[in-house]
Formats: C-alpha cells, sequence, structure tokens
C-alpha cells in the first residue's frame, strides 16, 4: 500500500548564483503575470473544466519544451550560468521555453487560480517510458475523480484517470501550499527527455482502456 506523508520544504539550487529556493516557491498563483494570464486565458468561460483546459492548452501549445533549460544571467559585471534552470512561472511565460518541470510549475500556478491546493499538485517523480527517468507533471482532482495531466504535448489527452497512467510513478507532490512524498520512493535525477510522440501515444492508448 502506498503511503504519503507531508515532509518539510525541499530547498533547491537551481537558479542563478546559487541561489536557494523551496520547491513551493515555484508555484505562484498571486504573480502578476500569472494572474494576468489567467484572466486572459479563461475570460468569458463559465464552465470550470473549459477553464482548466484553456490553461492547459496554452503551456502545452505555447511553451516549447526541451529536456534542459540553461541559463546565463549577468549583472553589474557578474555571470552566473546554471546548466539546468529551474524557472519560475513569470520567467516562462516570458520565454515560451521549458522543461517539464518549468512547464509543470506554470500550470500548476495557473491552475491554482481555479482549484484549491487540496485538489491540484504538480508532481515529481519517475516516467517508465522505455527507459526510466526522472519527470515532473499534474495530478488533479475533479468531481471526486482524481486525473494525470500531462504539460509537455498538446496532442496528449489532457486528463487521463490517475489509475491508468501505472508508467507515471510519483515520489513528490507539491503546490504553493504543502510538500508530501511517498515512503520508499526516489526521484531520479537529471530529468530524462520526454518524447511527445511516446507520451501523446501512451497517454491516448490508456485513456481507451476499459479498467
Amino acid at each position: 500500500m502506498v503511503r504519503v506523508y507531508k515532509i518539510d520544504d525541499q530547498p533547491m539550487a537551481a537558479g542563478f548564483f546559487n541561489e536557494v529556493k523551496n520547491l513551493t516557491d515555484f508555484i505562484t498563483p498571486d504573480a502578476l503575470e500569472v494572474k494576468e494570464l489567467y484572466q486572459q486565458l479563461t475570460s468569458g468561460l463559465t464552465n470550470q473544466q473549459d477553464r482548466i483546459l484553456a490553461c492547459w492548452d496554452w503551456v502545452a501549445s505555447k511553451v516549447r519544451y526541451v529536456k534542459t533549460v540553461k541559463g546565463r544571467l549577468w549583472i553589474n559585471g557578474k555571470t552566473s550560468v546554471q546548466q539546468d534552470l529551474w524557472q519560475e512561472p513569470a520567467m516562462v511565460i516570458n520565454t515560451k521555453i521549458g522543461n517539464c518541470a518549468n512547464k509543470s510549475f506554470l500550470l500548476t500556478s495557473l491552475l491554482r487560480n481555479e482549484l484549491p491546493p487540496e485538489d491540484l499538485f504538480c508532481v515529481l517523480g519517475n516516467l517508465y517510458n522505455g527507459t526510466a527517468g526522472g519527470h515532473a507533471w499534474l495530478q488533479l482532482r475533479l468531481n471526486d475523480q482524481f486525473y494525470t495531466m500531462e504539460s509537455t504535448t498538446p496532442t496528449a489527452p489532457p486528463l487521463v484517470p490517475i489509475d491508468k497512467t501505472r508508467r507515471y510513478q510519483a515520489v513528490h507532490f507539491f503546490n504553493d501550499k504543502t510538500v508530501q512524498a511517498v515512503d520508499g520512493r526516489t526521484q531520479m535525477v537529471p530529468f530524462n527527455h520526454c518524447s511527445e510522440q511516446w507520451v501523446s501515444k501512451y497517454l491516448h492508448s490508456v485513456n481507451n482502456e476499459v479498467v
């Protein structure tokens, strides 16, 4: 039986100048850029699922997926290089480039304007797609049903019941309020390349299965 328990916020040094941020710092539903984009994407949509899918579609289709984001920052003659940059959601909105974590941070931040923290998590875990590797995605609850939401590609079904996505192994669940972990599991690092074609084909196939 899987046991999920609350843990202390996890420090991450994946920014410039060795700046350390906690996992919860990467989910920013109240950031001005996130709020503005959420309002833009959901304006006039009266159905909650339509609003959720509008946010998913923008992140999945407008933010280009790359395996690793590399960045360089110059400030007053000082330079910092980050080979695996974890961008905050506002930066992803502006660069429109992100790995699976960057894209999932942004999508979680947008959807936190729609869903309470107990119903929405960014997930860090492992994806078994031939060669197992680290990955990031979302888990959300709608109408008492739990779903896996993949942020890397617009061609995959956006909402797949979690009991069908067995190749997704969650390790950490977090949002802007809390961090939880699955007992006995370890996150593989670094993040593996996520083939958008493979993910789309896999999620379509399992979504059509009869469980």
